[in-house]
């Protein structure tokens, strides 16, 4: 615990805040994560987080891991971003959550649960893949416990015969819940539109082969684990007694990917959504035996 922070001597109802103490805290300097320094020690102005939820810019700086610096918690500094999230480049504009990483207190908009917590919220512009100066509004989030993480790709149809790819990047031991296929509207390109879903261990293990111009998937159906519309790959199961779906947990990381490729000059109608939903829980409790 804090050294300032201490219950020693103290009873219920004790008053241990000063004037602006709960938006600015003070921390030793050894529970504060911050950008790399040639002496190891935060610097006034950084980026900082303690534990999993405080998070917020140091006041001052350290010259020794005992040293008590203070913390601001929710103001609007000039921070330096990255303008990627956990799928690639991603422009920051005003409004867009902010993380910060666990381990390098670089701030970004991946929001991968097992390595970046919120930081706050965008204030300005940042281009696609630069690292740039922003204002943010400082604005921890407390943790809830586990939950489901929904991430989703669109797959919009244009003219002439090509392959569009969508890729969702899932966490080293993750457990995937579902892998929903919605058709929103039909393909109409001159002659196929196929769509496959899996990733690199097996690209249509979860879907194969699915009719987007037809009965495989009309508009307003969908496809998933439990109602697969006999178009399952290799893990998955028809839906039945002693039905399986095999991969939903990986130890590595993964990509899951849904790959439609058209043949056919014409076609501008087509629109498809799919949704990988997956748990990564925080807390994991081993089996006892006796």
């Amino acid at each position: 615990m804090p050294a300032l922070y201490l219950a020693t001597g103290r009873v219920a109802g004790d008053e241990c805040s000063s004037t602006y103490e709960g938006r600015h805290l003070t921390l030793e300097e050894s529970y504060l994560t911050h950008p790399t320094h040639t002496d190891g020690f935060v610097d006034v102005g950084d980026p900082v987080i303690c534990g999993e939820n405080i998070v917020g810019v140091a006041l001052g700086s350290a010259a020794a891991a005992t040293d008590l610096i203070a913390i601001d918690t929710e103001g609007i500094w000039f921070l330096s971003a990255v303008a990627t999230n956990e799928d690639g480049n991603s422009a920051i504009a005003p409004g867009d959550e902010l993380y910060i990483n666990k381990t390098t207190a670089i701030i970004s908009k991946s929001d991968e649960p097992t390595t970046q917590v919120p930081f706050g919220y965008a204030l300005g512009d940042v281009a696609t893949g630069t690292t740039a100066i922003v204002a943010i509004k400082l604005h921890a989030h407390i943790k809830e416990g586990d939950v489901i993480v929904a991430k989703e790709v669109t797959f919009t149809e244009t003219t002439g015969a090509g392959t569009y790819t969508g890729s969702i990047q899932v966490p080293a031991g993750a457990t995937l819940q579902d892998i929903i296929v919605h058709a929103v509207a039909l393909w109409d390109t001159a002659t196929s539109a196929a769509l496959n879903v899996g990733d690199a261990a097996d690209p249509d293990g979860f879907f194969a082969a699915v009719n987007l111009k037809a009965t495989d998937l009309l508009a307003g159906e969908s496809i998933s684990f439990a109602f697969a519309g006999a178009k399952q790959g290799a893990d998955v199961d028809v839906t039945a007694a002693g039905a399986h779906v095999r991969r939903r947990y990986l130890a590595t990381a993964r990509v899951i990917s849904g790959v439609v490729v058209t043949v056919g000059a014409t076609g501008s109608a087509g629109r498809t959504r799919m949704t990988v939903l997956y748990t990564l829980p925080t807390t994991v409790i081993a089996a006892t035996k006796v």
